[in-house]
């Protein structure tokens, strides 16, 4: 088997996750790229494979990829990129909280010729270091953003198309900004032309509630359609709403799927919070000081909220 093709690459199909695809096939221009959901999402994916070099980017070391990743590594070699934080130590995970999950990748496999491309996905996801820096003072930090908008509204617009997250991290990799890829830039202008942001953020608004500085959006089975944004939108209307944090809860009969979200600098680590809350009530959970997420016993829904009211 070729290097290439020993290698294989495991991410989320958000922005970062195509950046990091891209960062990757920038290195491996052959090789496989899948993307999840989740930690939890990735970790069958991770045990089925054959290559003999895994990448997981942008997946946080939640219990059941951990898992995943000490059982494959008995057979083969298993690197996790990541800029979530967390209170563990494995020695096959990078985790760094400066720059994106592709950043952190692209500079692991030492490749170069789409920093600016790269710098998207820094500014996304923490606003800053060098490779944004670099590319303000190229483009203009405006046209940055607007780069940053233009690959966010895309991917968006059809949440399950893997192909197209693909195929747009394959013209990423060759150094492109996402408006001069015609596909994504279509994408764009759709997404503007149906107004999905407009139309998801006042989804949002009618489905929240407030519990004290909190905004929460529950519900069981199909939720209301969000055109994409899911808890983007649910964080500006409790942004609006002057909440300090939003909170999505989708339920189960036994275990629910939870997001939370801080609508402006500072707070609590929301991430530290819910991996020390689903330690003690269960399943698993982690992320950034500003976004995390979990699965936890739906019985514990209600806990959640309280103790997060609690300690804000």
């Amino acid at each position: 088997m070729s290097e290439e093709g020993s290698k294989e690459l495991i991410t989320r199909g958000n922005l970062d996750g195509i950046v990091s695809a891209a960062a990757f096939l920038r290195r491996y221009p052959s090789a496989t790229v899948r993307f999840v959901t989740s930690p939890a999402a990735a970790a069958p994916l991770l045990l089925e494979g054959e290559a003999g070099h895994t990448f997981l980017a942008d997946l946080s070391p939640a219990p059941s990829l951990a898992a995943a990743a000490e059982r494959a590594l008995r057979s083969r070699l298993i690197t996790l990129i990541d800029h979530h934080p967390t209170s563990r130590h494995f020695d096959w995970a990078v985790i760094d909280g400066s720059a994106s999950a592709a950043g952190i990748l692209y500079r692991e496999l030492g490749v170069g010729g789409m920093d600016a491309a790269v710098a998207v996905a820094d500014l996304y996801e923490n606003g800053g270091g060098p490779l944004v820096r670099s590319a303000a003072e190229s483009i203009g930090i405006d046209a940055l953003r607007r780069e940053s908008e233009i690959l966010d509204f895309a991917w968006r617009l059809n949440v399950k198309d893997d192909a197209f997250r693909l195929f747009a991290a394959g013209q990423l990799s060759r150094g492109f900004l996402p408006s001069a890829i015609p596909c994504i830039a279509e994408r764009h202008a759709e997404m503007v032309r149906r107004d999905g942001w407009g139309k998801a953020l006042s989804s949002a608004r009618r489905h929240l509630r407030r519990a004290g500085s909190t905004a929460v959006m529950e519900f069981r089975g199909r939720r209301p359609s969000f055109h994409g944004f899911g808890s983007r939108a649910l964080t500006e209307a409790a942004r609006e709403e002057g909440c300090r944090y939003a909170v999505m809860i989708n339920r189960g009969e036994e275990e629910s799927i939870v997001s939370l979200r801080s609508t402006a600098p500072g707070g609590i680590d929301l991430g530290r919070f819910i991996e020390s809350f689903t330690a003690e009530h269960g399943v698993e959970g982690g992320g950034h000081p500003a976004s995390a997420g979990a699965r936890i016993p739906s019985s514990s829904a209600g806990l959640l909220v309280d103790q997060l009211e609690a300690v804000a």
